[in-house]
């Protein structure tokens, strides 16, 4: 007798609008934050999907209003109803976040915050020090997201259920894992690009990590709010523009280190809408708390090496990460 297979409800050509239209009670009405909304990024297409939904405010973070300005115009056309809340930050500033979060904390048009959506990245970019001090890709895609984060949670904890925090991350947390002596890179000629990629994609699955062990520490169970990081797949946009720039060679280079060596399992390059599926099932799904895991591939669980390293789901790293995080910011946070 021939066995049977189980197709899989959710696979690596599921779209955004999908997730949207299956789950209209978790848009419609609901506020959401986003960061990273360029237009051709996964941040803009996943914004613009929700607004298929009708959402109650879509509040962006983003550099540059001006490179928002397409996916702004086209949730206005899609919900006009929304309330677009565009917010220019610079997340590899502190000082910048901080002031952000002041001004949603004060905004009587937000009372709440039911989705963050932490999307904003750089990717294997050439050795930059912020002016804060911290190494480029490290502060602009964890230490950013980490103080914004907690700095908003008195919003967030006040969302509707379910609540949802979630960290876009890759399959370059495989690279390597934090480098806990020296995060920001000062030790001289010790630079690599995609080592400090690595570094912080592990920290947004180690963020997630912590999160979810003190909002359950705090009283909060999962089915009211829960932290989520996912590897969105592999998409062409402007995250790669530093890759492109270094050549082909970069990119091997790159798929070395994350593969050690073995054959890399990456199918095919994924449209838009593909790419922001992934983190759309994380931000709406009610069930998903009924499965076990904090980490999402092809808009399903997975605990799969080929995509996720033990070292971004250690407990114990990822409370040595937060400590690290609260240290290098400056800041407690209690939730």
């Amino acid at each position: 007798m021939a066995s049977q297979t189980t197709t899989p409800k959710y696979g690596p050509e599921t779209t955004g609008l999908e997730l949207v239209h299956q789950f209209p009670d978790e848009v419609k009405g609901r506020i959401f934050l986003i960061t990273g909304p360029s237009h051709g990024g996964i941040g803009g297409e996943t914004a613009t999907s929700i607004a298929a939904g009708q959402p109650a405010v879509l509040i962006l973070l983003g550099r540059s209003k001006a490179r928002a300005q397409p996916v702004l115009d086209a949730i206005a056309s899609a919900s006009p109803s929304t309330l677009i809340k565009f917010i220019e930050v610079d997340l590899s500033l502190l000082s910048s976040v901080r002031a952000a979060a002041a001004t949603i904390l004060s905004d009587p048009e937000i009372p709440h915050i039911d989705v963050v959506i932490n999307n904003a990245a750089i990717m294997a970019s050439p050795f930059q020090r912020t002016a804060e001090g911290f190494e480029m890709q490290f502060a602009s895609g964890h230490l950013g997201h980490f103080v914004l984060t907690n700095s908003l949670m008195p919003k967030i904890l006040a969302g509707t259920a379910p609540v949802r925090i979630v960290n876009v991350s890759s399959v370059g947390n495989r690279i390597c894992t934090v480098r806990w002596a020296d995060p920001n890179w000062t030790e001289e000629g010790a630079y690599d690009p995609w080592d400090a990629y690595g570094q912080t994609k592990t920290a947004n699955v180690l963020f997630t990590v912590a999160l979810n062990k003190r909002l359950a520490a705090k009283g909060y169970p999962a089915d009211k709010i829960k932290a989520y990081a996912l590897h969105p797949g592999s998409i062409a946009t402007n995250l790669q523009v530093h890759v492109v720039q270094a050549g082909a060679e970069s990119m091997a280079a790159a798929i070395e280190k994350t593969f050690h060596g073995e054959p890399n399992p990456i199918p095919g390059v994924k449209t838009l809408q593909q790419g922001c599926a992934t983190t759309l099932r994380a931000a709406l799904d009610p069930g998903l708390t009924e499965q076990e895991g904090v980490w999402l591939v092809d808009a399903e669980i997975s605990t799969d090496p080929t995509w996720i390293e033990s070292w971004s789901l250690d407990e114990g790293d990822a409370e040595r990460l937060w400590k690290l995080s609260e240290e290098l910011v400056g800041e407690r946070f209690e939730l």
